[in-house]
C-alpha cells in the first residue's frame, strides 16, 4: 500500500482500545523488518524516524537523511498490503517543514525546550501547513528524559500537567499528544512504572489520541494498563536495537564471516520477530 495518514487509524485505536506501534528505523534493514512484521501480523504500524537517525543516515546532514528515509519509507510501505505510516519524531521546525513536502504522513515538532506560549505559536503554524496536505501532527508536553549507557538519568522529569494539555490541544489543533508519565528513553531493562493516575486525568482533559514515548523501559503490565486507559500510540526503539544487534552478533560469532548480508540479514529477522511480538502485545494484530 501507499503510506497512510495516521489520524484515522489512531482514532480507531482510541475507540477500540489498542495501540499502534511506532517502530524506530535507522537503516534500510530495520525499515524492512518493520513492514515485514506488520504484514505477518496483518496489522497497521508506523515506521518511525528520529531526528538522530536523520543525522546518521545523512552522514551528519539531517536534511539529506530525511530525503533518504522518506524514500525508504515510501518504498517499504508499498511492498506490503497493510497500512503503514511514516512518522518523523522529535524534529525541528525546519525538518518538519521539509518532511511535509517529502510525503511523510505524520510529524512531531519537538518544542519542549520552548516556553509554553512559544511552543503553541510554532506548533499552531506547523499544524496549519501539515493539515493542508493531510499530514497528522504530534506534539509533546512535559519531558521524557534520556538515560545514559548505565541507565542513569541526571535531570528531573517534568510530567505533563492536565491543564496545560487541555490548553495546548485547544490552541494548536494537533492530532496526537505525547505525554510525560515517568518513562525514560534508552532504558535497557523493563523496570520503569508510569503514572496511571496522571494518564487518567489527561485523558479526561483532552479527547485526542495519546502517545507513550520511551516504552522499552516500561514494564509490560503498565503499558497494558496505559493502553486500556487511552494510550493509542506506543513508541519502541531500544528493544528493537537490542534485537537487531543480538541478531548480528550471533552471526558474527563466526570469525571468518565478512559479508554484511550474512549478518545484517539475521539482524533484520531478529528485529522482525521483536516487532511482531510488540504488535501482538499492543493488540494491533489482525486490525489491518
Amino acid at each position: 500500500m501507499t503510506l497512510v495518514t495516521l489520524k484515522p487509524w489512531l482514532l480507531r485505536a482510541q475507540r477500540e482500545h489498542f495501540a499502534l506501534g511506532a517502530f524506530n528505523a535507522n537503516t534500510l534493514e530495520q525499515a524492512q523488518a518493520i513492514v515485514a512484521a506488520a504484514e505477518a501480523e496483518r496489522a497497521p504500524a508506523i515506521i518511525q524516524v528520529s531526528h538522530r537517525a536523520l543525522s546518521y543516515v545523512g552522514s551528519g546532514d539531517a536534511m539529506l537523511g530525511l530525503r533518504y528515509m522518506s524514500a525508504i519509507g515510501k518504498i517499504a510501505a508499498e511492498s506490503v498490503p497493510v497500512p503503514m505510516g511514516l512518522h518523523l519524531d522529535h524534529a525541528t521546525e525546519a525538518e518538519v517543514t521539509q518532511a511535509i513536502g517529502l510525503g511523510v504522513t505524520s510529524v512531531m515538532f519537538d518544542g519542549g525546550n520552548l516556553p509554553l506560549d512559544e511552543n503553541i505559536r510554532v506548533t499552531q503554524k506547523l499544524v496549519g501547513l501539515a493539515h493542508s496536505v493531510g499530514v497528522s501532527v504530534e506534539a509533546e508536553l512535559g519531558e521524557v528524559p534520556c538515560a545514559d549507557k548505565t541507565g542513569h538519568v541526571d535531570e528531573l522529569t517534568e510530567m505533563t500537567r492536565p491543564d496545560d494539555a487541555a490548553k495546548f490541544v485547544a490552541a494548536t489543533g494537533i492530532d496526537v499528544l505525547a505525554i510525560a508519565l515517568g518513562s525514560v528513553h534508552a532504558i535497557r531493562q523493563k523496570t520503569v512504572t508510569i503514572d496511571l493516575e496522571r494518564l487518567k486525568a489527561i485523558r479526561a482533559a483532552v479527547d485526542i489520541p495519546l502517545v507513550l514515548h520511551g516504552s522499552s523501559g516500561v514494564t509490560d503490565e503498565y503499558i497494558a494498563q496505559g493502553i486500556a486507559l487511552g494510550l493509542c500510540k506506543v513508541n519502541v526503539a531500544t528493544q528493537l536495537s537490542q534485537a537487531f544487534t543480538l541478531g548480528a552478533r550471533a552471526a558474527l560469532a563466526d570469525a571468518d564471516e565478512f559479508d554484511p548480508r550474512n549478518y545484517l540479514g539475521p539482524a533484520r529477522n531478529a528485529m522482525k520477530e521483536r516487532v511482531r511480538e510488540r504488535i501482538r502485545f499492543f493488540g494491533a494484530a489482525g486490525k489491518a
